[in-house]
């Protein structure tokens, strides 16, 4: 086997086993609070910073393991090489080029699309930015603490 291929699915695993481990240190600590505010404390926080960074703590060397082996992969270049490769279905590419043939000569020219796509993108960049300014992203953040926090009972 590939040196290289080996490189991707020992990437692979190690990020599937990072997020596994994470998502179960998640759940135990939800099992942990519950359990807790189950015993009389039903204003004790589920989810705190320190428990957090304790369960991070834990992984945090197959963390670490994991982002060495995606920075080997980018400088070897250890990619998957069928991953650009089109589908080649004979049905979908007669289906296309019939469709390319009985477009109507008026037909929406690539260029303008591009630029009609790159002027959206930057109106909307703008947008965003004059809400950053104008203190809009302050008042979204403390929307969603709100929401989180009552709604749903996170924390």
């Amino acid at each position: 086997m590939d040196k290289k291929k080996m490189l991707l699915y020992v990437q692979a695993a190690l990020c599937v086993l990072w997020a596994v481990l994470m998502a179960a240190a998640a759940v135990r600590i939800y099992s942990e609070g519950i359990a807790y505010q189950a015993q009389g404390h039903p204003e004790a926080w589920i989810y705190t910073r320190e428990k957090a960074a304790a369960a991070i703590g834990r992984y945090l060397p197959l963390l670490l393991l994991a982002v060495i082996t995606n920075i080997a992969c980018a400088v070897t270049g250890a990619r998957d090489g069928r991953q650009d490769e089109p589908a080649a279905d004979p049905a979908l590419i007669n289906l296309y080029k019939k469709e390319r043939e009985d477009a109507p000569a008026g037909a929406a020219d690539p260029r303008r699309l591009r630029a009609a796509r790159a002027a959206v993108l930057i109106i909307a960049v703008l947008f965003v930015i004059a809400g950053i300014l104008n203190g809009s992203m302050e008042d979204m953040f403390i929307k969603a603490v709100n929401i989180c926090s009552e709604c749903i009972g996170l924390g």
